[in-house]
């Protein structure tokens, strides 16, 4: 009875071994690609423009006002006041126990 079970069991494998050689799955396919150029839009103007003026910017107003042009005369009195100042609220603040 065992060698029966050990020949049936050899006989199944045997055969499944052979029905897995023969499930070989060749794959074919075929690539095709699109030999069209990629989409790009240009846009080129026909015509000089009539008006040669730069668009206002916000970013050109603000550093026209952050960086205006200085007399050396006016700054130099300023700077002159603004030490002033410092000195008297220093010699103020001393003076408060």
């Amino acid at each position: 009875m065992k060698r029966l079970m050990l020949f049936i069991i050899i006989l199944f494998s045997a055969v499944n071994a052979a029905a897995q050689q023969q499930k070989v799955i060749q794959l074919e396919d075929t690539i095709r690609g699109d030999q069209e150029q990629p989409k790009v839009l240009t846009i080129v103007p026909w015509q000089a423009p009539t008006v040669k003026q730069a668009l206002p910017s916000p970013i050109l107003q603000r550093i026209n006002l952050k960086f205006v042009a200085l007399e050396r005369d006016e700054f130099s009195r300023q700077l002159q006041a603004l030490n002033q100042q410092q000195n008297v609220s220093y010699s103020s603040q001393n003076l408060d126990p």
